[in-house]
């Protein structure tokens, strides 16, 4: 077996913000969007977005990563 290149992209934010994100991500990369926190003082909850990224070359998921990152940069707003 040969070697495995991995990394996690973590995301936190809104719920709406979260469901755009998690629905940008190609199929194959296994991803959870899950709820973090509940504030006490009433505030709308935290969610957290968790994108395993896996390849077979350090190039590949460097690649994978920054079509990833190109995807989400005009959602996170």
């Amino acid at each position: 077996m040969g070697e495995v290149f991995a990394t996690v992209l973590e995301w936190r934010g809104s719920h709406e913000i979260g469901l755009r994100l998690a629905s940008l991500i190609p199929d194959g990369i296994s991803s959870n969007l899950s709820q973090e926190s509940v504030s006490e003082d009433g505030a709308s909850p935290s969610y957290k977005l968790e994108i395993n990224v896996e390849a077979d070359s350090l190039q590949e998921l460097r690649q994978i990563v920054d079509d990833l990152l190109a995807l989400f940069s005009d959602q996170d707003q």
